[in-house]
Order: C-alpha cells, then structure tokens, then sequence
C-alpha cells in the first residue's frame, strides 16, 4: 500500500498484550487522523502479534507496515530500524503502554509544521509535551512528569550533554531530524535521548507545557519515570561519556572550536578516576540540572 499519510507512529512492541488494546484505542480517538502505524515487533512471545493482526484487519488502511525479523534487539535499536523504515514527513515514537489524549497527534503534527515553515524543512526539529505519570490500573502519580523530575526544559543545548529532558513517546519529529540522527549509534544511550541532542544542537526544540498522554509506570518499564538515585551514577557518566564519543566521531567537523572542546572534555571523562575526573568536572562544567544533581556527580560519580 503506497503511504499518503503526513504522519507515521512508530510502535515498537514486546509482550504487550495486556497494554495494547488501551493504547490502539486511544489512537483511534485522535481528532487529526491523516496517520498511520508503522509497527516493529521486538520478538514477542505473547499474543501481541495476534491483537495486532486483528487490528489491522480492522483498520487495514491505518497500517503503513508490521516488521517481523524475530529479533529482540532492545527497545533502542527497534525504534532505530523503525525510524530508517519509516516515509513521513513527521514521526512520533510510541509505547505499548501509554495512553494516549485525542489531541496529541494533531497539536504536534501542527506545532511541527509551524516550526518548519519558520526555519526550514531542512532543520532536524522536534517537539515534545509534559505527561500524566499514572500506575499500572491508571490512577494518578503525578500530574506533571516535567515537576516530577524537576525538568528544566529550556535548557541550554550544552545541557543535552548529560540531561534528557524529552521522553520519546511525548515527542514529535521532522524527517530532516531523523535522517540526521540515525540509524542510531550503538553506544548512543537511548533512541530519544540522542533525538533530542542532536537537535538541539543542529536544530531546534520546542516544548508544550501541557500533558499530551498518561505515561504509565509500572515494573515492566524499560527506564520510567522514578528519578535518577545515586547508586549507578559511576556507569552513567561511563554512558555519558561514550555517547560524547560517538556525537563526536559523527558530527565533530560540524562543530565550532568551543563546542567540540566541550563535547570532547565530556567523552575523556570516563578515562579519569577520583579526584582527576572531580577537578575534570569542575574545570570543564560538565554540570547536571540542579545543585543536589551535581552535588552527587562530584560526590559518587
């Protein structure tokens, strides 16, 4: 089926059965319906292929393609080979186990295309939304994902270096941003994440203030919504420091003398041990958000 669909929702789905009804309803109920699914399976041995097939029958004009490699890659790489599969203009990740509101589609989709018609089709762009934290039977954990993780979301680009502040299923992107930002690097830490510092620093972000989906926290998440705790904090700055790395092997002739020293500062720091890598952090600012964040980076990392 030739796709004339302006925007595609990439589902990367694994063991989903008992989130999948739920979250294709809520597509349905979008009031801008010019999209289309474009699934991956991540090697599910459940009944999430067969809730799928049926809805495609249902709904055969909706589906832009279902990938069926058999491979569990993790939910990176899925949405990795989603993203270089896909043909629209404008791209939105999601989960199996979200919810979401009717007009997150359209209210992005537009926002997007507003921003393009101010910087150009050619600029990686992306926009992303608060969200409703909400449990397993959907009831109410916080009401601002943004407040609940103390977000700055106006952060400066250099801040993208070691704070996410843009969680995949709450954001929306151009095809210029995708074309530049995968396929995404092995060490890259997760498929938004490196999204949303590539267009930050090559692009531009826009940030809703308002929830646009129930963001649902359960044992099951990949990464969720509790806030970062101290214990693993040395092997996230290993992971910060290998994503540096590899921005740097891919985009370092793009970047100016100042930046490209930042980046680079960041990508030695996991070569740097007690207090060397302390003074390194110091001497170069590789701050977090907020002064607790960066109490316990020179403290533990």
């Amino acid at each position: 089926m030739m796709d004339t669909s302006r925007v595609q929702i990439l589902l990367s789905t694994w063991n989903g059965e008992r989130w999948l009804a739920e979250l294709l309803a809520s597509l349905e109920k979008q009031t801008f319906q010019d999209w289309q699914l474009l699934v991956r399976d991540d090697g599910s041995s459940d009944q999430t292929l067969r809730i799928l097939l049926k809805w495609q029958a249902a709904h055969p004009e909706k589906l832009a393609g279902l990938l069926l490699d058999g491979n569990h890659l993790g939910s990176k790489l899925s949405f990795s080979r989603l993203v270089e599969a896909s043909t629209a203009q404008c791209l939105m990740f999601c989960d199996q186990d979200d919810v979401w509101f009717p007009e997150k589609v359209e209210l992005q989709y537009t926002t997007l295309r507003r921003m393009e018609a101010q910087y150009g089709e050619d600029m990686p762009l992306l926009v992303h939304s608060d969200l409703v934290v909400v449990d397993e039977g959907r009831s109410l954990q916080a009401v601002s994902f943004w407040d609940y993780r103390n977000f700055d979301v106006m952060q400066r680009k250099q801040a993208y270096l070691l704070n996410n502040v843009v969680t995949g299923c709450a954001a929306a992107f151009n095809r210029a941003a995708a074309n530049m930002a995968f396929p995404l690097p092995l060490r890259a830490m997760e498929h938004d994440r490196w999204l949303a510092l590539v267009c930050a620093w090559f692009g531009q972000i826009q940030a809703l203030p308002h929830p646009l989906l129930l963001y649902r926290q359960h044992d099951h998440n990949l990464i969720g919504a509790e806030p970062a705790k101290l214990d693993g904090l040395s092997a996230r700055v290993e992971a910060w420091s290998q994503q540096a790395e590899v921005f740097l092997h891919r985009f370092g002739g793009r970047l100016n003398v100042q930046d490209y020293k930042q980046v680079e500062a960041l990508a030695g720091l996991r070569y740097l041990q007690g207090w060397r890598r302390r003074q390194h952090i110091l001497h170069h600012r590789l701050f977090k958000q907020g002064v607790l964040g960066n109490l316990a980076l020179l403290l533990f990392a």
